[in-house]
């Protein structure tokens, strides 16, 4: 029977009614409620009874890290959230099968199932968003590691030197560009939105193009490294931000930059030396086929696979 899918986000949640070969019968996306865990449920509630019948199970992609149980026991953004089991709690309210999983590892999920990643058995798939999220696929399956905390990218060290160390989400988060550049042309946060950072950007606007650059170079630093570690046959970019083609070339510019760098230097004579192959350098970069819906295909497939 058909499934009831949730992708609930920061700022929206969105839910489609899905047959269990991905086709989407219905969609809808209205605001996250943050007001209380009663106003958050009954928000997801309210959809549920305009599906019931329609759908015997729920799926549910979020933001947050789960335990060995499947339930949220960090949720980033919505702090109503913490130390409730989502797991339980909509199966209670629903009287449906819940099942819940990482937004990235959804993405990471739909992106091989039903997007770019298709036929790829080691995978890293990058969500760019408001933040970075990801996922891995080795091996033809899901990696969540021994915590279930895998591919926090957000958290890995971007740099570390003279005792400081900067975490990839201080060079790796497009909100923080929207503040840095709200602040530095006066304009109001709530109006510096991505829209308009990339309006500046067509324009030329010689300090949005230097924060695009490092944002890229970060991007392309971390897909570098987890290629290498790794050996991966492709990255996926999904997420809002796949969309805009100047994020994508600048990405592949600055891996292509990073890669010349090692192979003409010091590093790329050792790596011949040791009879190394110049073609792990080169690293496939595709664009997200799902983008902004790459969790929902991630949600339903996991649900399908671990009931």
């Amino acid at each position: 029977m058909n499934k009831l899918v949730f992708d609930i986000g920061a700022t929206n949640t969105k839910f489609a009614l899905m047959t269990t070969e991905g086709e989407v019968l219905a969609k809808e996306k209205v605001p996250t409620v943050y007001d209380s865990a009663g106003a958050f449920f009954a928000n997801l509630e309210q959809i549920v009874a305009k599906y019931r019948g329609s759908g015997d199970a729920i799926a549910i992609s979020t933001n947050g890290r789960m335990d060995a149980g499947g339930d949220i026991y960090r949720a980033y953004i919505p702090q109503i959230l913490q130390g409730v089991n989502l797991k339980q709690e909509m199966e209670a309210r629903s009287g449906l099968p819940v099942t819940v999983l990482n937004d990235g590892f959804s993405a990471a999920l739909g992106e091989w199932w039903k997007g770019s990643g298709q036929g790829a058995n080691n995978l890293l798939v990058l969500v760019l968003g408001s933040g970075l999220g990801g996922g891995l696929i080795l091996n033809g399956k899901l990696y969540e590691g021994s915590k279930r905390n895998a591919a926090m990218v957000f958290g890995m060290l971007g740099a570390y030197g003279g005792g400081k160390a900067e975490l990839t989400s201080a060079t790796t988060s497009f909100a923080l560009l929207l503040y840095q550049l709200s602040a530095m042309k006066q304009i109001p946060i709530q109006e510096m939105t991505g829209q308009r950072f990339f309006e500046f950007a067509a324009e030329g606007d010689p300090a949005v193009l230097g924060m695009l650059e490092l944002y890229c170079e970060g991007i392309a630093a971390l897909i570098f490294n987890s290629a290498l570690l790794l050996d991966l046959e492709m990255t996926v970019i999904t997420g809002g931000l796949c969309e805009q083609e100047l994020v994508m070339a600048t990405i592949r510019r600055k891996l292509d930059e990073i890669t010349g760098r090692v192979l003409e230097g010091e590093p790329g004579r050792f790596f011949e030396m040791t009879g190394g192959d110049r073609d792990d350098y080169r690293i496939p970069v595709n664009k997200g086929a799902l983008s902004l819906d790459a969790n929902v295909y991630g949600a339903l497939y996991h649900h399908l696979h671990t009931t």
